[in-house]
């Protein structure tokens, strides 16, 4: 595990005990949080940070990589890049889809 996300567990893990709000298993990142409000929606970091909780618990996975566990998601034209680590899913960023999806079942 890199030193970046193991001072990302820390922190969260406290954060975790506080807030009821956040996913059992779904942790956003500082980067995630901010590129969030940046691309999709500007809101505060607690209401952004529930936003993609509730983002990825209705997602869809798309792909998944060939390194460091991480896979893909998609939920309404945004993408979310999450890393595994145990039971524990971090989402590492999130970026805005081009695809078009009006033919997608």
């Amino acid at each position: 595990m890199s030193k970046k996300i193991s001072k990302i567990k820390r922190i969260q893990s406290a954060k975790r005990n506080i807030s009821p709000l956040m996913g059992h298993y779904i942790i956003p990142t500082e980067h995630a949080v901010k590129r969030y409000r940046e691309r999709i929606r500007m809101m505060n970091e607690d209401r952004a940070q529930t936003a993609i909780v509730e983002s990825v618990k209705h997602s869809r996975m798309i792909a998944l990589t060939k390194f460091g566990d991480r896979e893909i998601r998609e939920n309404r034209g945004a993408v979310f890049v999450c890393e595994l680590h145990g039971n524990d899913m971090y989402v590492i960023t999130v970026l805005i889809s081009q695809v078009d999806l009006r033919f997608v079942v």
